[in-house]
């Protein structure tokens, strides 16, 4: 049991943009993406059903494309030295993504050895298109972040993040820190938060 645990997101949270939403411009037009954007926000479709229809129609080759684009992504200011910190703690750190496994080993592998495990979406590339496979999609998000919390074993849990597919992670958490979309549902909603700029702030509170 880990008497303490932090779960991370990992687009817009880890990088400082959406590596997620980036990939997908990547497979859609313009005018797809931003009807698409809307369906989503209007909650006519699930972000679940957004992301399979778009990267299963795309070749497998396309995944190259996709790794290419995370690995010149931004980390976020302060991401280093907060695993740093939070390995001086012995507090865990768990990153959840509803991203692709490639892309995210691609951006994160200089930290991999201070990070305690990745759960994210596998992709199957043995056919002439990608197949997305999550044992943790639940028609609603291709990983539910709670889904994965409940799997482990801790006393307090602590979540970083910033949008919209962060908010079970949060309600799911004793401690938050969120910004953007996420800090602006929080707020609405009347869950405490802590709001956070960068790394240096979370590792700042929890030290």
């Amino acid at each position: 049991m880990h008497k303490k645990i932090v779960f991370v997101d990992f687009d817009g949270t880890v990088t400082t943009e959406d590596t997620l939403a980036g990939a997908l411009k990547m497979t859609v037009t313009a005018e797809e993406y931003r009807a698409r954007h809307a369906d989503l926000l209007a909650g006519r479709v699930t972000l679940s059903g957004v992301l399979r229809e778009a990267f299963e129609k795309a070749p497998s080759a396309r995944v190259d494309d996709f790794v290419e684009y995370a690995a010149s992504t931004t980390i976020r200011e302060g991401f280093s030295e907060f695993l740093d910190a939070m390995r001086e703690k012995r507090i865990p750190v768990v990153i959840l993504s509803g991203g692709l496994r490639p892309m995210l080993e691609a951006r994160l592998g200089p930290y991999l050895d201070r990070i305690h495990s990745v759960h994210c979406v596998d992709v199957d590339l043995s056919g002439p298109t990608i197949r997305l496979v999550s044992p943790y999609d639940d028609g609603n998000e291709l990983l539910n972040k709670s889904a994965v919390m409940a799997t482990y074993d801790y006393g307090t849990s602590i979540c970083v993040g910033d949008s919209h597919s962060d908010v079970s992670m949060a309600r799911a958490s004793d401690v938050v820190f969120a910004r953007d979309y996420l800090a602006e549902y929080l707020q609405k909603a009347g869950v405490g938060f802590t709001r956070w700029n960068d790394f240096n702030d979370v590792a700042s509170k929890l030290r």
